[in-house]
């Protein structure tokens, strides 16, 4: 159940790594492209990557909330 009141949430350590490739990644459709800063401004300078976090509600549920990740709250 998703609280309303709950502004931020711990996520376990993920480990990430770059691959080049030359097409693009098929997301189904109950996955969130879920976009990462590297500090609480979130402009094109601060975009680090996005990670697609599988979800049971819609993605757009949190487009619609501006939900991303950060990798610093400093």
């Amino acid at each position: 159940m998703i609280s309303l009141q709950v502004l931020f949430e711990p996520l376990p350590v993920m480990h990430l790594r770059a691959v080049n490739s030359a097409g693009g990644r098929d997301v189904a459709r109950h996955y969130y492209e879920c976009p990462i800063y590297k500090k609480p401004s979130r402009t094109d300078r601060t975009f680090v990557a996005s990670v697609g976090l599988k979800t049971s509600a819609s993605p757009d549920h949190w487009v619609l909330r501006a939900v991303a990740l950060l990798c610093s709250v400093k």
